[in-house]
């Protein structure tokens, strides 16, 4: 078996539709959530969404989750501290899957945050999750697996902002960036995305007509019409995956302009279930 991964979660926070949205969206997406699987079997999940109960059975129906463990997951990995992306922790405590010692890595503002606020101080106190800052480190899932942290530019309203670069025997594969203010604040960008197999990158929003009122400038995501012009020239050596889309992009739609400006670029739209394995 081969490393991979699966999108568990290709939407913004909300998922798409939005709790109250009246309107039909399609496709539906829950929010962003990445599983890794390593060639020896091991399991990460990089950001627990609130749709991680869905997503948790996503993953134990997919065929490249490994047959006969016992733990659902073996690690987790937080990007930040906006609801979409570590909401789903509470399901690791004991109304739920009542976890046992599962390591989470994230950086030592979010951790921070966590001890210091309840409910989530229980879960680490309770021995539901091991804290394990990643501020500098290399986590390593097998001997040639490892995830290292990199931060990037984001509201920081709670903590700090890290992507997620996957490697195998040492070299970089997958790069999972769901959340950044704008590319030009992370003077690494091109480096990074360039020395990357493959990256999920933040796609909120399409265009600022989608928040009519709104300030784009205060919502911190890059537009995607800027993330194509910016990165169109490395979508020969890297494959260039959009996700975290919000529920008013109309990314994804076959009719949508956007989504035939994105596919003429030689980017791929993110899906639910989307997969990947090294060296394809």
């Amino acid at each position: 078996m081969e490393t991979s991964f699966i999108v568990l979660g290709s939407g913004q926070d909300g998922g798409a539709p939005q709790l109250g949205h009246r309107s039909s969206v399609s496709p539906s997406r829950n929010a962003s959530s990445v599983a890794v699987i390593g060639a020896s079997g091991s399991v990460a999940v990089l950001d627990a969404s609130p749709d991680i109960r869905v997503q948790g059975q996503m993953l134990l129906g997919s065929p490249f989750y490994p047959s006969g463990r016992v733990a659902l997951v073996d690690s987790v990995f937080i990007t930040h501290a906006h609801m979409g992306h570590y909401a789903g922790l509470l399901h690791f405590g004991s109304e739920a899957l009542a976890a046992d010692h599962i390591p989470l890595f994230a950086t030592e503002r979010f951790l921070a945050f966590m001890e210091h606020n309840e409910p989530w101080g229980t879960l680490l106190a309770a021995g539901h999750l091991d804290a394990i800052a990643i501020n500098g480190l290399t986590a390593s899932m097998e001997d040639d697996l490892e995830i290292a942290a990199i931060p990037v530019p984001h509201r920081d309203e709670l903590s700090d902002t890290v992507a997620f670069s996957v490697r195998v025997g040492g070299d970089p594969w997958m790069l999972y960036l769901p959340d950044i203010d704008d590319w030009e604040s992370w003077i690494d960008a091109e480096s990074e995305i360039e020395s990357h197999d493959i990256v999920l990158l933040d796609a909120t929003f399409s265009t600022a007509r989608e928040l009519p009122n709104r300030d784009m400038a205060s919502i911190g995501h890059p537009l995607v019409t800027d993330t194509i012009e910016r990165f169109r020239h490395l979508a020969s050596g890297t494959r260039i995956v959009l996700t975290h889309i919000n529920h008013s992009n109309p990314l994804g739609d076959p009719a949508a302009p956007i989504t035939r400006r994105v596919l003429d670029a030689g980017f791929t739209i993110a899906y639910d279930g989307l997969t990947s394995t090294v060296g394809e």
